[in-house]
Parts: structure tokens; sequence; C-alpha cells
């Protein structure tokens, strides 16, 4: 299902504890996890730029780590959040997608 800037699934994707990972403008990366403990449930998403994947990344090469709520709620602010940095991102390296 489009989200703005992504083909992304539902909150029931996560709700089932997957893990979705992407990409945009070749060098816009993502990984989005749930974090589902006794003290916590949350979206962790990860940020970070370049042609690393994910298991090539340190924390230091993340650009930006958000948390939402683990709610179809906090979801939607997260594909907002998501689509805001990607947008700001093509923005400033020049993307014909912004």
């Amino acid at each position: 299902m489009m989200h703005g800037l992504f083909d992304m699934p539902t909150f029931t994707y996560f709700d089932f504890k997957n893990i979705w990972t992407g990409s945009i403008y070749r060098e816009f990366n993502f990984k989005i996890f749930p974090v589902k403990t006794d003290e916590l449930k949350e979206l962790k998403t990860i940020i970070w730029f370049g042609k690393k994947s994910f298991d090539n990344v340190t924390e230091e090469d993340y650009y930006k780590t958000l948390h939402h709520e683990f709610s179809p709620e906090g979801y939607e602010k997260l594909l907002e959040e998501l689509n805001f940095e990607a947008k700001e991102f093509g923005k400033t390296h020049r993307t014909i997608f912004y």
C-alpha cells in the first residue's frame, strides 16, 4: 500500500513482529521494527544514508532514530515523519522525486 513516497505494509504486519527495511533515492535507507517488552511497546525506525546495508552500518552511521507508539495511530505518525525526512533528503541531494 502506498504511503506517500513509500510502498509499505499495514500496521498488522508489525503486530506479527515482522521487520521492514527499505530505501529510496538509492541512498536514503530505513529499517522499522517492533519493540515489544513488558515495559515498552513501540515502533522503532532507524534511518541512515549511503549504500551500506543495515548489517554493515554502526550506530555512528545512523542519521536518525525514530520512536513511535505501537499502534495504528503511531504507525501513521511514523509514516508522516519518514516521508518528511525522505523529502528533505531529496531536496538537499537534488533528486527528482521530491
